[in-house]
């Protein structure tokens, strides 16, 4: 029942029914032509008739009028039945043998031949319109399918109709542009893979040539003491290297978007407490005061063992860039809209031509005193920030420390 619905269908129809009342006028107009036919040899039959009488008897001439033009008396048919069933003239004749109606017959098989011939032109018309539409539709979203998939941007005309056919003209869109996206993400992902393998090589080469000029030197005649430094500063560059391994494939990971973040309730107070956990005895090394400040029940939703990860990252950081005797203020809060974390130090600061630059990997400021920093935590911290729904940036001044803002928002539900 919806198929009478559908726009196509219902334009079809409108013309079909255009089409029948054509074919009832035509057909009424050929019956009438048919009649009249029929009528004047009907009429030229009887002049006939009353023309032979009335040559022969010119007295009844006013009584055979008046029985052909107004009589139809019941016993005069059935008399005239009865004479002329002896001639065989009745019900069974055939119709060659008719006069009238042999007379007749050529006109009205040629009338109603007509009358078919025109009415099937009609329909063949309409058929091939509708047809026509239909066929510039198809090849409309033919050359957009083909043109597409040759990578040539082409505009589909009736994007906006109605029916089936436009429905389907605006699912082609939908999944060319799909299609088109998933394309552009492949392509982004193999220069994403190519220069994360370029990243890699780049900066494992470093530590690499200095293994193998150690490793070459322990060759050498040289004294124990010296071969026990070699070994302590190969093993400092092979766990260098398993770090810097490890985070590189963390940080590919995330970037890539290939890691299933879960979306649980992450307590802040809970959150701090694991990520300060390893910097705890390289600050009391350096002698340096961490304080920490905020609602016990200020929380988020997202996944609390990337989100320590991240945290970590930052302020591992700050360790790393605050002096000896600084301080380390770390203040979270939660309102109806998102849940912030700010990480503050008092130590070096960044230069204000760095600020743009803090999050980008193996990006290390000019004027930055860590010379063994590599440049990845911080870009790994704002990965798994954002992929939390999550938002960070740093304000800092030279020699006035830093100040990190982690905003995690909150989604419709939550």
């Amino acid at each position: 029942m919806m198929l009478i619905f559908n726009p196509e269908i219902k334009s079809f129809l409108r013309k079909y029914i255009l089409v029948f009342i054509i074919f009832i006028t035509i057909s009424f107009g050929v019956s009438i032509l048919s009649l009249n036919i029929i009528k004047n040899s009907v009429v030229e039959n009887n002049q006939a008739i009353i023309g032979n009488i009335v040559n022969k008897y010119p007295d009844l001439e006013k009584d055979i009028v008046t029985i052909i033009t107004q009589g139809r008396d019941k016993n005069n048919i059935e008399l005239g039945k009865s004479i002329l069933a002896k001639y065989n003239y009745d019900e069974n004749l055939d119709l060659n043998k008719e006069s009238i109606i042999s007379k007749s017959l050529n006109d009205i098989i040629k009338i109603n031949n007509l009358f078919v011939v025109l009415i099937f032109f009609i329909i063949l018309m309409l058929v091939l319109i509708y047809f026509k539409k239909i066929y510039k539709d198809i090849k409309d979203m033919t050359d957009y399918v083909y043109l597409s998939s040759e990578g040539i941007k082409v505009n589909m005309v009736n994007i906006n109709q109605e029916g089936q056919i436009g429905l389907l003209k605006t699912e082609l869109i939908k999944m060319t542009t799909i299609l088109r996206e998933k394309v552009q993400l492949l392509k982004d992902e193999k220069i994403f893979l190519n220069n994360t393998i370029s990243d890699i090589s780049h900066q494992l080469r470093t530590p690499m040539t200095s293994l193998v000029i150690l490793n070459d030197l322990m060759y050498d005649d040289i004294p124990n003491e010296v071969k026990f430094d070699f070994l302590d500063k190969i093993k400092n560059q092979l766990n260098r290297m398993d770090w810097l391994i490890k985070s590189m494939l963390k940080l590919s990971k995330v970037e890539a978007k290939v890691i299933n973040f879960k979306k649980d309730e992450v307590i802040i107070e809970h959150l701090i407490n694991r990520a300060i956990q390893p910097i705890l005895i390289p600050m009391e090394m350096k002698n340096q005061v961490l304080t920490i400040n905020g609602e016990a029940s200020a929380k988020y939703i997202g996944d609390i063992d990337w989100s320590v990860e991240a945290l970590l990252n930052i302020i591992k950081n700050c360790v790393e860039h605050t002096p000896k005797d600084g301080s380390i203020e770390i203040k979270y809060d939660e309102n109806p809209l998102f849940a912030e974390i700010i990480i503050k130090d008092s130590g070096e600061g960044i230069d204000k031509k760095d600020i743009a630059h803090v999050f980008k990997r193996f990006y290390r400021g000019k004027s930055s005193s860590k010379e063994e920093s590599v440049g990845i935590g911080l870009a790994m911290a704002k990965s798994i920030i954002e992929s939390q729904n999550g938002d960070i940036f740093v304000k800092s001044q030279k020699n006035k420390g830093t100040e990190f803002h982690i905003t995690f928002h909150k989604s419709y539900g939550d």
